[in-house]
């Protein structure tokens, strides 16, 4: 027996042997886990044998198992190696996608369908996730790094250019322009743009300076048009409403005022209408009054105090061209009076009848103007408020003037503007005989609809400085502060205030103020001061003097030595004339322009007559400069008609924003250049988190997390099944893999570009080497001793 049990021992020494020997040989080997022998006694008995006095038979192997104990991590110049720094397996599947292997050994590539293998194609498993990097652990599938983005090209909408186009460049007409010869533009830029498929197309855009600023513009501005092509073919510019600096759509009036679509005034229109362009916002023209146009007088040559009656000497007409110089009919005699009806701006409701009896100098056309003149603003002027609430009456400024070339005198309202009228009514003979106030041109109606006569004027503001007296207590004038030195329209006068009088409160005295200046006589002309307004500004304790007339010929000062009323420093104002801007439609080769729905048609029908706001656009494809080279025009992106791309490709919508640009005097140059397109992307890196978490950038700038990278642990691991490549199939022994999150718990965390080595310590292995080879020797000694005892029991019988 002894022989035998010998024989066992050799039969583990060897297995010892060939275990080491196979942990020496895979010490290179990544992700090796060094195997371990496990050897038990051999010992059997009978129930009716005593136990104590049996003898074993020896060793068998019992198991050959493995230590997953951390292997060291060596780092390498591959992101798809892994190595996981505590416990857990890289889940794969064979090629043939039917069988679950784990595996230590991270050492991966691609293969040509761009799944992450190991070296004999074992394909890594990875969860799905979703824009988070949050993992879906019941959807695994085979990690793929896509070489190039699939569907992430990005047409291109929106281009921006930042230029310096130079301020002494030459002026060229557009009308010249050819792409293909530089001498018809001035400067170019190209870039690369992308349709959908993320195509590249060389987009080119051609600058052509077509005016300098002058001082005849409103405002002065230098303008370039601009020519836009992608490949060969050109884009037009769509049509582009004007904008302000914060991108709001502008509206015209019937004057010309043009406010954004924010401003509570604007009632933006509907349907069809007329179109409009700010360049065209250029006829200027002053706000008139409504006049009343008497007829022709009868032209002589007659001489009048040795004057023609057109105010030209005698000198003059003796040049023999007398005959054509208009003249008054015939001498007109102190004394006469003149009588006629007047209405102005629709007051009062029953014509205010005038009568004037001339005086000496009357002679003089512009003399009996005047004097006519100052008798209308006299009784106008006195005329109280009636009804309830109050309506005024009283108007002021009516001029009355006479034309020598038309032989003609005029009575113009004393406001400006479209909702200014004036009707003039006679019937008296000396009226018509030396004034010619008759016929139909008497009467001037408001014009609600049309602009014909523009806006209403602005009279004369006078604000003083802040009183440095208390106005929240009764006012009271003294001998120091009494007098103020007043000058309305030309007539310059004195105002005494009375003194000591106590006013109940400041606007009692404003208004006793206001009392004392109003009817005054200019003692020349007979002039009646109206229509002055004093009131005070409780906010800033200002008082403010505002004329009754309107207009550049509206003046007024009011001075006073004393400081309480803070009218010691006080300027000359005058009012101002408004200006307006005659509107014209659009015209393309002749033909009057609309728009409907934002489209530019000959096709008037739907005109809407109800419009108040027109939309204003820019010219097509225009940039415009300040004197400054700041940007005008446009102020948001410059639209372009749709592009179609040679071959069927496809088509592109899009606009370019040149608020950036500028025009100095410097050279031409991109101060910035994008577009927001982009083509699909070709792979420039490969991020691999601790977690797993796998993440691609491309050329593109696009950024996808692809998967994250999970593993799988067993309840016991040295359960697990060989085979070979340091692969492992699940066994009964080892229990189902669980899947989780690598640094979760229960589970290492991945670290990329870098493997574990072999856990082999070689050491240990060269101590087990000889350990086994003792045993073996040892195993044989006891073979050699059993032999040669059996050889002395067989050579007794000898």
């Amino acid at each position: 027996m002894s022989f035998y049990t010998s024989l066992t021992g050799l039969n583990s020494a060897t297995a010892q042997l060939a275990v080491t020997s196979n942990n020496i040989a895979n010490v290179g080997t990544s992700g090796f886990k060094r195997s371990r022998a496990d050897f038990g006694d051999i010992f059997s008995t009978s129930p009716l044998q005593k136990s104590s006095s049996n003898i074993g038979q020896g060793v068998s192997l019992k198991q050959v198992s493995q230590e997953f104990s951390q292997g060291n991590i060596s780092t390498s110049g591959n992101s798809l190696d892994l190595a996981i720094t505590g416990d857990g397996f890289f889940p794969l599947k064979t090629p043939d996608g039917l069988q679950d292997i784990y595996t230590r050994n991270g050492s991966f590539t691609l293969n040509d369908q761009n799944n992450v293998v190991n070296s004999t194609g074992q394909r890594l498993m990875a969860a799905s996730v979703d824009s988070s990097g949050k993992a879906d652990l019941t959807d695994l599938n085979a990690l793929t790094i896509p070489p190039k983005t699939s569907g992430e090209a990005v047409e291109t909408t929106k281009i921006q250019l930042g230029l310096n186009l130079p301020a002494d460049s030459t002026v060229l007409s557009a009308d010249d322009f050819d792409r293909s010869n530089p001498s018809t533009y001035n400067k170019s830029t190209a870039l690369t743009v992308y349709d959908s498929g993320g195509n590249g197309y060389l987009a080119t855009v051609y600058y052509v300076k077509t005016q300098n600023a002058s001082q005849e513009q409103t405002p002065p501005s230098s303008k370039w048009q601009t020519f836009f092509f992608v490949g060969d073919t050109q884009v037009k510019p769509a049509l582009q409403q004007a904008t302000d600096k914060v991108g709001g759509a502008l509206f015209v009036n019937k004057y010309g005022d043009v406010l954004p679509k924010s401003d509570s005034r604007v009632v933006p229109s509907s349907g069809t209408t007329e179109m409009f362009t700010l360049d065209q916002l250029t006829d200027v023209r002053r706000s008139s009054p409504a006049t009343a146009l008497g007829t022709e007088l009868n032209r002589t040559t007659t001489f009048i105090n040795g004057i023609l009656a057109n105010g030209m000497s005698a000198a003059v007409a003796a040049t023999g061209t007398t005959a054509a110089i208009p003249a008054r009919p015939i001498p007109l005699p102190a004394g006469t009076n003149l009588s006629f009806s007047i209405k102005v701006d629709g007051a009062p409701s029953t014509p205010q009848t005038i009568t004037y009896t001339t005086r000496a100098g009357d002679d003089d056309p512009d003399v009996l103007a005047r004097n006519v003149g100052i008798a209308i603003n006299n009784a106008l002027g006195s005329l109280q408020d009636t009804g309830t609430p109050p309506v005024k009456n009283a108007r002021f400024g009516i001029n009355v003037t006479f034309d020598p070339e038309t032989a003609k005198f005029s009575i113009a309202s004393g406001t400006t503007g479209d909702m200014s009228s004036i009707e003039v009514a006679t019937t008296d003979a000396n009226t018509i005989r030396y004034m010619g106030l008759s016929g139909a041109g008497l009467k001037v109606d408001t014009s609600p609809s049309d602009a014909l006569r523009g806006k209403k004027s602005e009279p004369a503001v006078l604000r003083g400085e802040p009183m440095t007296i208390n106005t929240s207590k009764t006012i009271n004038t003294s001998s120091s502060n009494k007098d103020f030195f007043v000058s309305v329209d030309g007539f310059a006068f004195k105002v005494e205030m009375p003194f000591p009088v106590p006013h109940a409160n400041i606007d009692s005295f404003a208004k006793a103020l206001q009392d004392n200046i109003n009817g005054k006589v200019d003692p020349v002309s007979l002039r009646v001061v109206s229509g002055v307004t004093v009131k005070f500004d409780p906010d800033t304790k200002q008082l403010v003097f505002t004329t009754g007339t309107t207009g550049d010929n509206s003046a007024i000062q009011v001075t006073n030595a004393s400081t309480d009323w803070g009218l010691a420093n006080t300027e000359m104002q005058f009012g101002s004339t408004s200006e307006w801007k005659k509107l014209t439609q659009f015209t393309e080769n002749g033909a009057l322009q609309y728009v409907k729905n934002g489209v530019q048609t000959e096709d008037a029908t739907g005109l809407s007559t109800q419009t108040e706001w027109w939309p204003v656009y820019l010219d097509r494809g225009e940039l415009s400069f300040d004197l400054t080279g700041k940007p005008i025009s446009p102020l948001t992106g410059m639209p372009f008609e749709t592009a179609f791309l040679a071959g069927g490709k496809g088509a592109l919508t899009m606009s370019i924003d040149f608020t950036k640009s500028t025009q100095y005097s410097s050279a031409f140059a991109v101060l910035s250049q994008s577009q927001d397109g982009a083509p699909e992307g070709e792979l420039m890196g490969l991020n691999i988190n601790p977690d797993g978490l796998v993440n691609a950038t491309y050329s593109n700038g696009s950024q996808i997390s692809l998967g994250k990278i999970v593993l799988a642990n067993f309840s016991s691991p040295s359960g697990l099944r060989q085979v070979g490549d340091a692969s492992y199939l699940a066994s009964a022994t080892s229990g189902i893999a669980k899947i989780g999150e690598a640094g979760s718990a229960g589970f290492g965390s991945i670290r990329a570009g870098a493997t574990e080595r072999a856990n082999v310590d070689l050491t240990q292995e060269l101590v087990d080497l000889i350990t086994a080879q003792r045993n073996f020797q040892a195993n044989a000694k006891a073979i050699e001793t059993s032999s040669t005892m059996t050889s002395a029991i067989i050579n007794i019988r000898s």
